[in-house]
Formats: structure tokens, C-alpha cells, sequence
């Protein structure tokens, strides 16, 4: 702050009276003192530096770790549909699931999703017609015991939604395919965060080597087959 300067009244009071003799050189220099003793004080203020606003280094914030989640079997299922006899759409299912996911809960990253499905698994309501699919005609079994899909990478469609890029592996044949993947919510499970997800692609079956009842016998079935993939996971225990 700038000091105060106070005149004294009794000082101005006992001032002696006027005197014209006192010189014009006397009087510039008592406004010079009395001018310094004003300045004085002022410069001081001026050149006092400002002070600085402290600045703490950037902290850089790191996307959460993938954590490894292993798939729920009892909540973990395929469903597949199929035009029959160029009516209606018909709709199985494979049960119970098997595999991992890896995806940070901060969704910065892509899922990466391992999931088995074992033939002897499939549920139609009909078990002459399960059966049936797991003969020779269709998934064949012995041969083939299980489809597996396996991502390979991601791109963001928005907000825990992502495309999928994987492998399938179907009735000895392995295609590139693209899913579509949502994180459809996080819970808690037995052992910890339980991740819910749902994954969609269409394939032709022909391109597996499933052909029954595309051309013999003709347009029994159709040859595009859409999966919807139900998954539930868990957040894997520390050892």
C-alpha cells in the first residue's frame, strides 16, 4: 500500500507568516522535498512485483486397466434364426457359453470377447429336431464339436457400443466377421462387477459349408442366419 501522508493542523497553525522575502529558489525547493517523499512511496508500490498465481504440473489422467472377465454359463447363450420354408422366421438357441472378456470399465478400449459354443448344447424346444442339427446335415458334431469367435480389435459407434472385428470358427471353416457389441450394463456378482453384453451378425451359412436346404431340397431353408449373442461376465477373482 501506498503510506499516508496527514497534514498536522497545529503545525500549520504555528507556521510562520507570510514573509516576502523568502526567495522563489527557497519555495521550488521545499515542492521538490516534499514532492520526493510523495514519489518515494509510489515508485515502491510500482516496482513491489505482482504476485504469481502457483501452477501445479498437468496430471495426466490414465485409462482404467482391462480387466479380465470370465463368461457366466448360466446366463451366456447364442440364439439363431432362419427363414424355414419361406415363411416364418424360426429361432434356436446353444446354451450355456464358455470364455472370457477383457474390457476396462471405463470403456476406453474395444471388449475383446473369447466365447465357445458346444454343439451338444443346442436347445430348439424339440429334441428331435436338436438332433437333427447335430448330425451331418447341418453343425455335425462329431466332427465339429464347437464355434468359437474371437475378436480381434473394435470401432467406436458411440458410448459403450462398438463393431467388433473376429474370427468365427463354424463347421471346420473360420471367416473374418464384424459384430455388433453393447455393454448393456455393469452390475455386482458373486465375485465382483458383473458386465452384461450383446452381440449381433448376420452370416450365410453357405459360406461354412452348411448348404441343406438351400438348393437340395430347394429353398427349405434359408440361407442367411442371424445370431444374437447374450453374454453375462464376471470380474475374475485375484488369486
Amino acid at each position: 500500500m501506498i503510506p499516508a501522508i496527514h497534514a498536522d493542523a497545529s503545525i500549520l497553525r504555528e507556521s510562520a507568516p507570510y514573509d516576502p522575502t523568502i526567495s522563489l529558489e527557497a519555495c521550488m525547493r521545499t515542492l521538490i522535498v516534499a514532492s520526493s517523499l510523495i514519489a518515494v512511496p509510489l515508485l515502491a508500490a510500482v516496482s513491489r512485483p505482482l504476485s504469481t498465481v502457483s501452477t501445479q504440473p498437468a496430471v495426466t489422467v490414465q485409462p482404467a486397466a482391462a480387466g479380465e472377465l470370465t463368461l457366466d454359463p448360466v446366463h451366456s447363450m447364442a440364439l439363431f434364426r432362419i427363414q424355414h420354408l419361406e415363411a416364418g422366421q424360426f429361432w434356436g438357441r446353444i446354451n450355456a457359453l464358455s470364455g472370457s472378456v477383457v474390457w476396462p470399465m471405463d470403456d476406453s478400449v474395444a471388449p475383446t470377447i473369447k466365447a465357445v459354443a458346444e454343439i451338444k448344447h443346442i436347445d430348439t424346444g424339440s429334441e428331435k429336431l436338436d438332433n437333427n442339427l447335430k448330425g451331418p446335415n447341418f453343425f455335425n458334431e462329431k466332427e465339429f464339436p464347437s464355434i468359437t469367435f474371437s475378436s480381434t480389435g473394435g470401432t467406436r459407434v458411440a458410448e459403450r457400443h462398438w463393431m467388433l472385428t473376429g474370427d468365427l470358427s463354424l463347421h471346420g471353416v473360420t471367416k473374418p466377421v464384424q459384430v455388433d457389441c453393447v455393454v448393456t450394463g455393469v452390475g455386482k456378482g458373486p465375485t465382483g462387477k458383473k458386465v452384461g453384453f450383446e452381440c449381433m451378425v448376420t452370416i450365410k451359412r453357405s459360406d461354412f459349408g452348411m448348404t441343406w436346404g438351400i438348393e437340395k431340397p430347394p429353398k427349405a431353408l434359408g440361407d442367411e442366419v442371424r445370431l444374437v449373442i447374450g453374454l453375462e461376465a464376471d470380474e475374475t477373482k485375484a488369486e
